[in-house]
């Protein structure tokens, strides 16, 4: 709530296009602030493959021209 997350995620953003990411589902306040930063989902899995055994979502950011 201090602001780090997103100056982080905005030093990423301003070096690299597209990002890759992956959050829980279940994480609804990640999943709420990478689409408000303009992230897209462009996957899911059950969870299976992760070490977690917890079903994910894969987000994606590509800068716009």
């Amino acid at each position: 709530g201090q602001g780090i997350g997103t100056a982080l995620l905005a030093q990423a953003m301003a070096a690299h296009s597209p990002l890759r990411l992956w959050v829980f589902q279940r994480n609804a306040p990640a999943l709420r602030f990478y689409a408000a930063r303009g992230f897209r989902l462009v996957g899911q899995t059950d969870g299976s493959r992760n070490e977690e055994r917890e079903p994910d979502a894969l987000l994606e950011w590509v800068r716009q021209p």
